[in-house]
């Protein structure tokens, strides 16, 4: 599964159609995908930022992964290629540090795609689920425990 955050008409388009598209989906933009919750729920700010207040669960087959994965470089700034992957740092659901998910030692992947790749990515979902209420959960359960701290 790979999570991302959307606006609210991006999102209930997905959900909807069990696909993206839509007036509001934009292919050629540059899209980031991430295989941790914790990741996009730092990113997203627990799903309370600007136009990234639905987060959505999009399941892939391992077969289109892979075909994205061999089609990116691996890079963290810069343009000039449909895919990038970055290796950020890891993000804690057990655990916050103030607002947001504890940062690990160990790194998360975010994988950048447009062009045919978004594309390719776009015609492989093969299930989209709408997370925005546990992502909210789990933002109001890191609240509490960082007020009891």
């Amino acid at each position: 599964y790979f999570y991302q955050a959307f606006n609210h008409e991006i999102a209930d388009w997905a959900v909807e159609h069990q696909g993206f598209g839509g007036p509001a989906f934009n292919p050629a933009r540059m899209t980031w995908i991430k295989p941790s919750f914790a990741w996009v729920l730092y990113r997203s700010g627990y799903g309370h930022k600007h136009s990234q207040h639905r987060i959505l669960k999009v399941k892939l087959p391992h077969s289109a992964v892979a075909s994205l994965l061999s089609q990116c470089a691996c890079k963290h700034a810069g343009g000039g290629t449909l895919g990038r992957v970055q290796w950020d740092p890891a993000r804690d659901l057990m655990e916050a540090d103030g607002r947001e998910p504890r940062r690990c030692r160990g790194r998360a992947i975010q994988i950048g795609l447009k062009g045919r790749l978004s594309e390719l990515y776009v015609r492989s979902a093969t299930s989209i689920e709408d997370v925005t209420e546990l992502s909210h959960r789990v933002g109001e359960a890191h609240q509490e425990t960082t007020k009891r701290a």
